[in-house]
């Protein structure tokens, strides 16, 4: 009798014990919901927010698909913003049930879609149409370098790492590919192509730690160095060409995107007259 009564009150411990583990711990797990479907964002800094953009493509095409965007308080604690499209339908759950200081439950909207708005300074995610809410916020990417106490670059770049930029130093060095090369000083971006390229940053989570490589068997091959000082800290990052892991696609295709914009900056177009 007295094992029975201890069983009973096992089983029945236990049962509260899981029970709590699906209502306040760790979210149910949903085989859609992989890593490679979550996109999370830490103070500023961002892992897979081109999954986003996906899920927005998808929902425009009538595609299903399903993304869950992870955002951590200042804290630790993560918030999970988990969007379903399924029958031409857009369910929007919000669980804050691991946030200590949030409201601890889970809540459902349904929406009639989702958006991005890119302006200058910031970028926004939108959820519109949700029920009682014209408009929702569901992620925010600021990158205005005037809200920063302190941005600057520097870029070490091409075969033998000839040309360079440096907001730091005001300096430009141009690699001519004739054994001679053409330096600027008081070489400066507008304040709409430091925005451009503090964006740049921030969605390649420049904050994030890196896995690339300097190895390369190719003669001759392209070689990259950047350094990143934002306020009081500062990223150091070298690869080469050779580097074909998703971190270093990430980042070359960061390269090409800043030179991108720095080939229409109106003082590097002078040096055409070099070439």
């Amino acid at each position: 009798m007295v094992r029975k009564v201890f069983v009973c009150i096992f089983i029945s411990a236990f049962c509260v014990i899981f029970s709590a583990c699906q209502t306040a711990g760790i979210p149910l797990k949903d085989k859609d919901l992989t890593e490679k479907n979550e996109i999370v964002e830490t103070h500023g800094g961002l892992q897979n927010v081109e999954r986003l953009d996906d899920f927005i493509y998808n929902v425009k095409n009538d595609k299903k698909d399903k993304v869950r965007l992870t955002r951590y308080t200042i804290e630790g604690d993560p918030i999970y913003h988990d969007l379903d499209y399924t029958d031409s339908k857009l369910t929007f759950t919000l669980d804050t049930r691991e946030d200590e200081y949030g409201h601890g439950a889970v809540t459902k909207s349904i929406c009639k879609g989702i958006q991005k708005q890119e302006l200058e300074t910031e970028t926004n995610y939108l959820l519109t149409g949700c029920e009682n809410e014209p408009m929702k916020g569901l992620l925010t990417i600021f990158h205005d370098v005037d809200k920063e106490d302190n941005f600057a670059f520097e870029l070490n770049y091409g075969v033998g790492k000839k040309n360079m930029i440096n907001t730091k130093e005001e300096k430009l060095i141009k690699d001519l590919q004739n054994g001679e090369t053409v330096a600027v000083g008081d070489f400066q971006f507008s304040k709409k192509e430091l925005n451009q390229i503090y964006k740049l940053l921030k969605f390649s989570n420049y904050l994030g730690d890196k896995n690339l490589t300097t190895k390369c068997n190719q003669k001759p091959h392209e070689r990259y160095e950047l350094n990143v000082w934002i306020n009081s800290g500062e990223r150091h990052f070298e690869w080469t060409e050779c580097d074909h892991s998703s971190d270093g696609k990430e980042m070359t295709k960061l390269v090409h995107d800043i030179l991108t914009i720095l080939k229409k900056n109106s003082t590097y177009k002078t040096l055409g007259d070099y070439e």
